[in-house]
């Protein structure tokens, strides 16, 4: 399948290289995670992650998220939501504490360890957390730099599940 330019260029643009502060101190260091191929154990939590959003696909062979071009990438919370129950084994979307603690402020573009988490997108990630200030608002962080922010749920934004440490 032929993309046009504009498409191929919008796609290559959302990925980064972190630029991490020396004088602050790593929150996410690489000591911090047991990587396992498509997975990684954050031992700080005890958490699984998928080192791939939704929508990209582990490569073993290049060690890489690559874009998985025929699925969907961007989804308003509900369909985050959905789209959590999906999978199998267990995965889940993330509450905004259990996604914010593998953000390293140390970093931005993306804050976010990229060994543990390669190709990880520019963009808002979806918490299964509801805003309580508004309705028809719930909480997603920004892993350009690491902020949370309430949006609206019809917002469209990446998604990284999560499993529980007994699954």
């Amino acid at each position: 399948m032929r993309y046009p330019l504009f498409v191929l260029l919008t796609l290559a643009s959302t990925y980064s290289f972190a630029t991490c502060l020396d004088n602050l101190p790593r929150q996410a260091p690489d000591t911090r995670y047991e990587i396992h191929d498509d997975t990684v154990l954050d031992t700080y939590t005890g958490l699984t992650w998928q080192r791939c959003a939704l929508g990209q696909q582990w490569n073993k062979e290049k060690t890489l998220c690559q874009l998985k071009l025929d699925q969907q990438r961007l989804f308003t919370w509900g369909e985050a939501l959905t789209a959590a129950t999906l999978v199998e084994q267990g995965w889940r979307l993330p509450n905004k504490n259990e996604l914010d603690s593998i953000i390293d402020r140390a970093c931005t573009g993306p804050a976010v360890n990229e060994t543990a988490f390669p190709d990880t997108t520019l963009a808002g990630f979806w918490t299964s957390t509801p805003a309580r200030h508004s309705d028809g608002y719930s909480w997603q962080i920004d892993f350009a730099t690491g902020t949370l922010i309430a949006l609206p749920t019809d917002t469209k934004l990446s998604v990284r599940l999560v499993r529980d440490p007994d699954q």
